[in-house]
Order: C-alpha cells, then structure tokens, then sequence
C-alpha cells in the first residue's frame, strides 16, 4: 500500500510539474486593430511575445486570414461574423477594453455575454491567482503590485460567477471575486477579456511614466505570448469540480505545495474519491499506426 501512495505522490509531482512547465512557443501572426485611442502601436510588444505584428485595416475574412491572434488596439470594439468564425478556426482574440461609453453587456465570440460593472481608480489593484501563467514569460516576472498605481490600473470588473463556462482566471481586482483578465475556448480559438486599459500603458501612451508601465507592459508581453502559444489551460475550475472537491484539488494541482503537505493533500483525495485529479491522471495513449 505505500508503495502504491508514493507511485501516487510521484504521478501527481509529475503531473503538476508538466501543467506548469510552458509550452513550446512557435511564432505567429498577430494582428493589430482599432481606433488606437490612445496613440500608440502596440508592434514592439508583440514582438517581444515572440509572435510578428500585423496591421489590420478592417475585420473580414481576408483581413483575418492567416492571423493566429488579433489583439485589440483600441477603445471600441464589436465583434462580428467574421472575427466570430476566425476564433472559432483557431485565431486567438485579445480585448483590453477601458469601456468609455457603454455598461451594457459586452458581446464576445461563441455567443458569450459578459456584463462589465465600472469601477476604477488606485483602490481597486490588479491581482494574478497562483498558478497564473501571465505572471511569467518573455517580459519578465510579475506579481500583485506590478499592475498597481496606475490611476486607472483597471476601469472595472467581471464578476467570477457571470465568466463563460471553463474560463481560466488570469487576473482579479484585490477582491478575487471581481475578474479583470480572463480566458476561455470556443470552438478550435480562445478569447482573452481584460478590464484594464493596457495601451494607455504602451510607449507614447498617455500614461507614459506611470509607476505601472513596466508592470503593464510586461503583462502585455507574458499574456500574448502564453495566450498565441498555448492559450487555455486546464484548471481543477474548467475540469468542473466545486464544493470540497475544488479546493483539494486547487491543494494538489496549482497552489504549489510540496512534500509532506502535498503528500497529506493526495492521500485525503485519494482516500475519499478512488482515482487522481486531473493534473496526475496520465494522457490517453496515441493509437499505433495500422500496418
């Protein structure tokens, strides 16, 4: 029996392990598009993600095709059919909305609506959950106060129970119930939402000297760069586990712990559910090829 729990601990430390590791980045095409309110190009930061930036005169297909994200610059956006149909072919969408004219419900691709209660100001920070994978990256480390400071270092929130089904949250306000970054899947592509006015941020930008610039840019950078590489991650929340059952999970899967505490954690979810939580159960093996 011991040996099968240290089998257990070792599967589940390997587990873990991979889930946190980043993936491998390829290089893409990520497309630029807006009303660029607030004068800036956001080329440098894509670049720093890896990827290649591309100026997007208008959202059609043809504008579209070949784009592996298109990242909002701008103050307003709609959405259409064919950023719609884009993301459901695999584009990433990534939409830093400052929300200057509008409390109404924001329209997102997959037929997503998400209700945007304004808030603002240095009182509400920016906060990342552990296990965020935007805190790290081509733009360096960041942690709660990075994103700080910034006079609007977010111009309101998302409320955590209104977030579409198997969103992954990236960032909250300094309460965790107030979502400011999110992500979720639909079809083959993935939309990132975030509350925070980013590019007021960027070089040229209005807030320029801001004590949040570095922060806000290394942000910038980290979370187009895991977003078009590697995107949604599967947490204990998108695997659908609640109650009791989400908190060990979170226990052994992301909240880092190690050794003995980690050990104590696997053994009580062992003992009460008979079988691993997602983050050590081994993946299905691929079929071998007919002869």
């Amino acid at each position: 029996m011991k040996t099968q729990f240290k089998a257990i601990c070792l599967a589940v430390l390997g587990g873990a392990a991979s889930l946190l590791a980043p993936a491998g980045a390829e290089a893409g095409n990520v497309g630029y598009y807006g009303d660029n309110c607030y004068s800036v190009n956001p080329s440098s930061i894509i670049s720093a993600a890896g990827h290649t930036p591309v100026a997007v005169a208008a959202l059609d297909a043809p504008s579209l095709a070949g784009l592996q994200g298109l990242f909002i610059n701008g103050c307003t956006f709609v959405t259409n059919a064919a950023v719609d149909t884009a993301v459901a072919n695999g584009m990433v969408l990534i939409w830093h909305d400052p929300n200057w004219n509008s409390v109404s419900p924001r329209l997102l691709p997959g037929g997503q609506s998400v209700p945007y209660t304004v808030s603002g100001g240095d009182r509400y920070q920016v906060d990342f959950p552990a296990g965020s994978p935007v805190t790290s990256g081509p733009g360096g480390a960041i942690g709660n106060t990075s994103l700080d400071g910034g006079n609007s270092s977010n111009h309101g929130y998302v409320a955590a129970a209104s977030l579409p089904a198997g969103s992954q949250v990236l960032a909250t306000q300094d309460v965790a119930a107030n979502v400011t970054t999110f992500a979720y899947s639909t079809g083959a592509g993935r939309v990132v939402f975030s509350t925070i006015p980013l590019t007021c941020y960027f070089s040229g930008g209005p807030c320029s000297g801001n004590v949040a610039v570095p922060g806000m840019q290394a942000y910038a950078t980290n979370l187009i760069a895991w977003a078009v590489a590697g995107g949604v991650s599967t947490t204990c929340a998108s695997e659908g586990y609640t109650g009791t059952k989400l908190e060990w999970c979170k226990n052994i899967c992301e909240r880092g712990y190690a050794g003995s505490t980690l050990a104590m954690w696997i053994r009580r979810w062992t003992d009460r559910y008979r079988t691993l939580p997602y983050c050590a159960l081994a993946p299905a093996p691929e079929p071998e090829p007919e002869t």
